[in-house]
């Protein structure tokens, strides 16, 4: 598309949603966008119709917030930037995906953490909900500003280049393949790459880009960060990557995804009534509220309806006003999806959009103010939460997450709570924990095998409980941000990304020019928990590193108190995952049927799963005097001194401390004998 008409499409699109919406500050922001983009697009104009080869310091790929933070900080720090996307506008999941209400991470006093770029946005917004179109002008002012910044946009996608060999896409996310196109097929790796070495570290240089409509053109690198969703550009270079999952569950359980739909016909007076509604519940967490522009909540009123398929299903309500008066509404959950998968993620769409009439007929008949409501459409892009994790040279975890934990080299805080998202139909979700403040080190976003790549955003190198928090856009912007500064040193120090992060004089020049950069960065104020003092508290970690245990938002773990039989199996069937389905349900049943455990009943259980126990093979075991099954254990060092006294005789009813603890210390015993 030639660069005026682009400008006009953008400008036209903003000056009618101005005039809808009566806001005085959008239309204030409409004189800089169209400064902006005229700068923009004709950077767009220059690369996309010369042709010919170029190169730059720094090369960003993916137009998520991610992206642009890392961008806008490579440019400041020095470096020639250039921003490359396959969307027609910046901003990803945030302006693509109606993603219209960030997840705030705060301080103890309640203040965003971490400043920088993520507060340059955030201070322009009038609450934690936003107008789609204004995020997409504030990106489009914050890139034009940057002298040293260029942006291509709306490209086909994007390869990485290892010496002179482009290397072909490997199950590409929906940033380099978006779902209303196809790409061709010789552009796509029908098995993975060769994995990228620690010995012989591979160097990208650069990108070839892809157009619909001429001739690829390469671009070389200095640099390259890797900003897309799924860390696509890295995967095709040779990264390894796990999948969600595997490492807590041992296979793949990604998160439910969402596509975003938009309703019109609520009024100032029916928003009013929402509100209303919610405003009589009690909620300590802060899970139902309303303002001006968001509201969430209504999520008993949303268990009464029936999806029509077991693939869907609706949670409570995340709903955003937009300046036009329309609203935006996150809820709709679609389950079995693979985000990797360009067939699935259509299946995602056609699921979401046949339920919506259904969907649209109960919120009209059952939320106050929705009685006239109407569905004006769905987000261009779906919301997937999940699909892989890059191995880096550090994995942040659900400990460092809830211990509080800082590192020497970190480039930015969390906060938010570890919260996961359904991840099938009979699952509601769970909050692991809600850590006080953790740093997030410059090692998770460091592929391994590499000179010159990072990777930020969701994909990076977190566990899969981590990723919970850290995937939230206020610590991606700060992961970004520092990648940016990260790059730029990296080539004015001569010093290649594998050893930047072990340099104390790069790691603290890092830090001095985020601090400059309006980043706070000094150490992190928040102490460990004082559970982790607790006796039994080696014995949580292990259950709750394999996704079985969960503190809430209050870290509330009740160690102190007795585990019931039913809780006591559904861990330990965990643990003992190969028994077979007979050998399982009779345990269950078993252990189901005693509403207190004492140590001995557990400590047989346990000799009944050693022996791959039958229903008669395990009357036998339980007949055993319940003092020789815990001497027993005593015998393999089970109850060393540390284990309370009071809790290691036969009798003694089982806490539930008592009980990580006996598996933590059954787990290798039982492992071994398989």
């Amino acid at each position: 598309m030639p660069a005026f008409k682009q400008i006009s499409r953008i400008v036209l699109r903003k000056a009618v949603s101005a005039v809808a919406a009566k806001h005085s500050r959008l239309l204030v922001n409409l004189a800089f966008l169209i400064l902006s983009a005229l700068s923009v697009n004709a950077q767009v104009a220059d690369h996309n119709f010369a042709g010919q080869q170029a190169s730059y310091d720094v090369i960003v790929v993916g137009g998520d917030p991610e992206g642009i933070a890392a961008a806008i900080a490579a440019a400041r720090a020095g470096a020639r930037t250039l921003l490359v996307d396959t969307r027609p506008a910046l901003g990803g999941l945030m302006t693509r995906g109606w993603l219209n209400t960030i997840d705030m991470n705060l301080d103890r006093q309640r203040r965003p953490l971490n400043g920088g770029i993520f507060t340059e946005v955030y201070r322009e917004l009038d609450d934690n909900s936003f107008d789609v179109d204004l995020m997409e002008q504030l990106f489009d002012r914050l890139t034009a500003r940057e002298q040293k910044l260029s942006v291509i946009r709306d490209v086909l996608t994007v390869l990485p280049v290892v010496g002179s060999q482009t290397m072909l896409l490997y199950k590409p996310g929906q940033t380099l393949q978006p779902d209303a196109g196809e790409l061709p097929s010789h552009l796509l790796a029908h098995k993975p790459p060769p994995l990228a070495r620690v010995k012989s570290p591979t160097t990208l240089s650069g990108i070839e880009i892809h157009f619909a409509d001429r001739p690829a053109i390469k671009i070389r690198a200095g640099f390259c960060i890797d900003a897309t969703q799924d860390a696509d550009l890295a995967v095709a270079a040779g990264a390894g990557c796990k999948a969600y999952g595997e490492d807590v569950w041992g296979s793949v359980r990604n998160m439910a995804t969402t596509l975003v739909f938009r309703l019109n016909n609520i009024s100032d007076a029916d928003w009013q009534k929402m509100c209303a509604a919610l405003g009589g519940s009690s909620d300590p967490d802060g899970l139902l509220g309303g303002t001006r522009r968001s509201i969430w909540g209504f999520g008993d009123t949303l268990k009464k309806y029936a999806a029509s398929t077991s693939r869907v299903r609706i949670r409570g309500l995340n709903l955003g006003r937009q300046n036009d008066g329309s609203v935006l509404v996150n809820a709709l959950l679609v389950f079995g999806i693979d985000g990797l998968d360009l067939q699935s993620r259509r299946e995602a769409r056609r699921l979401a959009e046949a339920e919506l009439p259904s969907l649209l007929a109960f919120l009209q008949k059952n939320i106050a103010g929705m009685a006239v409501a109407s569905i004006a459409g769905t987000a261009p892009e779906l919301y997937v939460r999940t699909s892989r994790q890059i191995v880096a040279q550090y994995r942040l975890s659900v400990d460092d997450v809830l211990e509080n934990r800082d590192f020497a080299d970190r480039v930015g805080f969390g906060s938010y709570p570890l919260d996961i998202q359904a991840q099938v139909p009979e699952h509601h979700g769970d909050v692991t924990g809600k850590p006080e403040q953790y740093a997030v080190p410059l090692r998770s976003l460091i592929p391994v095998g590499f000179t010159n790549l990072m990777v930020v955003g969701r994909s990076a190198g977190f566990d899969s409980l981590a990723q919970s928090s850290a995937r939230t856009i206020p610590v991606g912007m700060a992961a970004g941000q520092a990648a940016g500064v990260v790059a730029a040193i990296s080539l004015q120090r001569g010093i290649t990304i594998d050893c930047v992060a072990s340099d104390s004089a790069v790691v603290d020049e890092l830090h001095r020019q985020l601090t400059q950069q309006g980043v706070n960065i000094t150490a992190n104020p928040a102490r460990s928990p004082a559970i982790i003092e607790h006796w039994a508290y080696p014995g949580l970690k292990f259950m709750r590193r394999r996704g079985q245990i969960s503190g809430g938002y209050g870290n509330e773990y009740f160690l102190d108190q007795a585990i019931s039989g039913k809780a006591f199996a559904n861990r330990l069937a965990h643990l003992a995952s190969d028994l077979h389905k007979p050998d399982r349900r009779w345990l269950y049943d078993f252990c189901a049927a005693q509403d207190k455990m004492n140590l001995g009943m557990a400590c047989k259980v346990l000799l009944c799963v050693e022996r791959q126990a039958s229903a008669d093979k395990g009357q036998v075991i339980l007949e055993l005097p319940p003092d020789e099954a815990v001497e027993s254990f005593r015998q393999r060092g089970s109850f060393v001194p540390q284990w309370p006294a009071s809790q290691a005789k036969w009798n003694s009813p089982l806490s539930r401390g008592a009980a990580y603890m006996l598996l933590l210390r059954w787990s290798p015993t039982f492992s071994g004998n398989h």
